[in-house]
């Protein structure tokens, strides 16, 4: 008996480093292990080099680089070729546009899991789930200047089930317009697998994160601009002289900032040694004492509820975690492996409880990745909510 499919869009190709490609692996195996056949699907999304290699540290047209990443990592499970791009020209790889219609036609599901991935073929899929990966900034772009989907940007009005990472939107305590949509919550789902627990760091091992510096300008709506990290950061300048630990952040961009935060003792490192490969990232957070990030001011500002696949994944390493809050403590358990902090000295004393157990808040910090963060549980969950039998409880 065949497998029913499920095409699942992501950002994996054209943007190929280790951590990014990781978070699309975890729903690709998660739907896999729940007994379904997956495609992936990714296009081009304009006319210009829209293909990053990280190799060469430049954006081209080729997707080459990308593609022998995806197919690397999807070996194991037996889904190497399972996957099919587009690019500018309306070129198919790995998949036919005969072949690509035809699954658009049978398909269970689409998973519409990156905003800049669309092609016309979708609209033939008969159930369409949109899942929200940037909670805010979602809805007010979808707010201020609605669009039809098209190469490059997708309309979550295009779709009919709608998920967010942002668990708060919706709520009166939440200002994120829903733009009349029903935004339903959800979390970045584990492939606990691809996550293993690592050992148990050593006392001068650094809390680390991975990092951009600002992705974006400010973003205005109803009156009030918010902004990225770099918004956030200089609240917790002080960390390390305040909580006498190390603390090491992969930094991309901030380029005026790295004699700030090396003068207030952060050690930084380039963000692209980090995440160059999936093995790589894993590295970084295996060696990792534990987590310390801080989160964009318009997750922060909003109380979205936004949880980062980042922070979840040093939580199925058995890393604790420190992450500054959101609203995500509504949702999740706080005080053992995870802790929510809204400025300096709560982050501190975090610190402080984590370093006077620290072997409890690793396997506290296990424990929650398995059992908030499991792909069978947060898949499961979103499947039944759309009407959509899994074949097969599957493995988390």
């Amino acid at each position: 008996m065949s497998r029913p499919l499920v095409i699942y869009t992501g950002y994996a190709i054209r943007y190929p480093l280790g951590g990014h490609v990781l978070a699309e692996l975890h729903n690709i195996v998660g739907l896999h292990r729940l007994g379904f056949d997956v495609l992936y699907v990714e296009e081009s999304g304009g006319n210009w080099p829209t293909c990053y290699n990280p190799v060469r540290n430049e954006m081209t047209d080729d997707p080459g680089y990308g593609i022998t990443t995806l197919e690397r990592e999807l070996r194991p499970f037996g889904l190497d070729r399972h996957w099919c791009y587009v690019d500018a020209q309306g070129r198919s790889r790995g998949r036919s546009p005969v072949e690509l219609r035809a699954a658009c036609q049978r398909a269970a599901l689409l998973f519409g899991h990156s905003r800049v991935t669309w092609l016309p073929e979708f609209a033939d899929c008969r159930t369409r789930v949109f899942i929200d990966t940037d909670p805010a900034i979602t809805q007010f772009e979808l707010a201020s200047a609605p669009r039809a989907s098209q190469s490059g940007y997708v309309s979550p009005a295009d779709f009919h089930f709608h998920f967010t990472l942002g668990e708060c939107i919706g709520r009166a305590d939440c200002p994120v317009p829903t733009g009349g949509l029903l935004w339903r919550p959800t979390r970045w789902p584990l492939a606990l697998e691809l996550m293993p627990v690592a050992p148990a760091a050593p006392p001068e091992a650094p809390f680390t994160t991975v990092m951009s510096w600002r992705t974006r300008g400010a973003m205005p709506c109803g009156g009030v601009a918010y902004g990225d990290k770099d918004w956030e950061f200089p609240k917790f300048l002080d960390l390390p002289r305040r909580a006498g630990a190390a603390f090491e952040i992969a930094l991309a961009g901030g380029t005026e900032a790295r004699g700030q935060l090396t003068a207030a003792g952060w050690r930084t490192r380039d963000a692209l040694a980090v995440t160059g490969s999936v093995a790589g990232y894993r590295q970084f957070i295996a060696q990792s004492r534990g987590e310390f990030s801080v989160a964009k001011n318009i997750y922060v500002a909003t109380r979205s509820g936004w949880f980062s696949d980042r922070s979840a994944s040093y939580l199925a390493a058995g890393k604790p975690v420190i992450l500054q809050e959101t609203g995500f403590s509504k949702f999740l358990p706080v005080g053992h492996g995870l802790f929510a902090v809204t400025d300096l000295a709560e982050a501190a004393a975090a610190v402080a409880t984590i370093n006077a157990d620290y072997p409890r808040h690793c396997r506290a910090a296990r424990r929650i990745a398995e059992e908030y963060f499991a792909a069978g549980k947060v898949l499961g969950a979103l499947l039944r909510e759309c009407g959509v039998a899994a074949p097969s409880s599957g493995r988390s």
